[in-house]
């Protein structure tokens, strides 16, 4: 493949960054479909942990409109079409085939917004983002590209287990993977934001826990 044009590249990284805050977000929400029929949910944490507006009255207008509403910016199905936006543009990038499970993942998620039960098919819109997963790993020959959407999803991994104090456990073991993919790409990091991440020792202590959270967000520039 021809080298990556800068937009290209900045459109692999953010596809991969959209695709796994769809999913990893969706699986950090699911159980509360089951809190919700018995107690509430602590969403107004939820949207400091990530530093998004707390627009919603209540438990269910937030399960809702922060999943499905489409004039949300912070919402879900946002993100779903940001990334589905990305994987149009690179269509001759990561094939179409490849493509079709994105476009499966977000009507996938409009269907879960008319169901009386939304669960089923927010896990078939994971299962897509997984299918997608293994589609690119399999279909796209070009080392690169495959790694720049893998750094681009495992920055906002990270970005998502210490914003929400979750799977903190898996963190070093996430940095270990996102170093491997980054030596494998032409994305050139942040020596500073990288120097924080090899030496990261103690995630799960709320300073450095920012101090990782910062580095990742800032190790590429893309």
């Amino acid at each position: 493949m021809d080298s990556l044009s800068v937009s290209k590249v900045n459109r692999l990284f953010w596809l991969g960054r959209y695709y796994e805050r769809l999913a990893t977000t969706l699986s950090y929400l699911w159980d509360w479909y089951d809190v919700m029929i018995d107690g509430e949910i602590d969403y107004p944490l939820f949207c400091k942990k990530l530093s998004i507006d707390c627009c919603y009255k209540d438990d269910k207008e937030f399960m809702h409109n922060y999943v499905f509403d489409k004039n949300n910016p912070d919402s879900l199905r946002t993100v779903a079409e940001a990334m589905l936006g990305n994987g149009m543009v690179l269509r001759e990038v990561i094939g179409s085939r490849t493509l079709a499970y994105l476009e499966l993942a977000v009507l996938g998620l409009k269907s879960a917004e008319t169901s009386d039960s939304p669960t089923l098919p927010l896990q078939r819109v994971i299962d897509f983002i997984m299918a997608f997963r293994g589609s690119y790993d399999d279909m796209i020959d070009d080392e690169n590209v495959r790694n720049i959407i893998k750094c681009g999803a495992g920055v906002e991994r990270l970005s998502l287990y210490l914003r929400l104090g979750w799977h903190l456990d898996s963190v070093e073991s996430e940095i270990g993977k996102l170093m491997k993919r980054m030596n494998r790409t032409t994305l050139q990091p942040s020596q500073s934001s990288l120097q924080v991440l090899l030496s990261a020792k103690n995630p799960a202590s709320s300073e450095e826990g920012k101090e990782i959270l910062e580095a990742a967000e800032n190790l590429f520039t893309v």
